[in-house]
């Protein structure tokens, strides 16, 4: 299987350099596709997707993902993705029927890609050891269900002296990234993504 994944930014691109071969079996292979921003994905997509569904008249094992961001509504991105992908040729995961063939799914970071660092403790500690346990009290316990991950972790690391001014998005991706352990993240969109890379065997 050869898995290509569209990406709306360069952080998610590091941080599935680390991520994939934790994910990925023996002979698979994957190539991240990252672009500058949502606009940039949206704009490009239904002619990147028609570009795949013409490779996968002679490419059998391509499959292909797109990751993006839920901001703050999920829903309406979703069906915007579902849409792109169904006009372009292509069946989902989510619109295929019972028993259906699909070499596409769609993912949602709910609601930044931030999400899935705190959703593993344990990988932002190892990556900056200053930060401990104490700091996720409260507002910081459920990853998926907080409006801005992004600022959320900015402000963690602040505390704990990282980041003081501009928050290195890139930079601190590939930091926690090698330290992430897919069983214990708590993310519920990072399991999705999970299952759903398992799904396009």
């Amino acid at each position: 299987m050869h898995v290509e994944i569209v990406v709306e930014e360069p952080s998610a691109a590091a941080m599935l350099k680390q991520l994939m071969p934790l994910l990925l079996q023996e002979g698979d292979t994957w190539r991240p596709v990252p672009h500058r921003g949502k606009d940039e994905l949206l704009i490009e997509l239904p002619r990147r997707l028609k570009s795949y569904a013409n490779r996968m008249l002679f490419e059998a094992d391509l499959r292909v993902i797109v990751l993006m961001d839920a901001d703050r509504d999920c829903r309406k991105i979703k069906a915007q993705l579902e849409k792109i992908v169904a006009d372009a040729g292509l069946i989902s995961k989510k619109a295929a029927s019972a028993g259906q063939a699909f070499k596409v799914i769609t993912r949602l970071a709910v609601s930044e890609l931030e999400a899935w660092f705190l959703g593993d403790k344990e990988a932002i500690s190892a990556a900056f050891p200053r930060v401990h346990s104490n700091h996720f009290k409260g507002e910081y316990q459920a990853s998926d269900g907080l409006p801005h991950t992004c600022k959320t972790l900015h402000r963690i690391l602040q505390k704990c002296d990282y980041y003081p001014n501009r928050y290195l998005k890139v930079e601190a991706a590939e930091l926690i990234a090698q330290y992430l352990t897919p069983a214990r993240n708590e993310s519920a969109s990072f399991q999705y993504f999970c299952a759903g890379l398992d799904a396009l065997r």
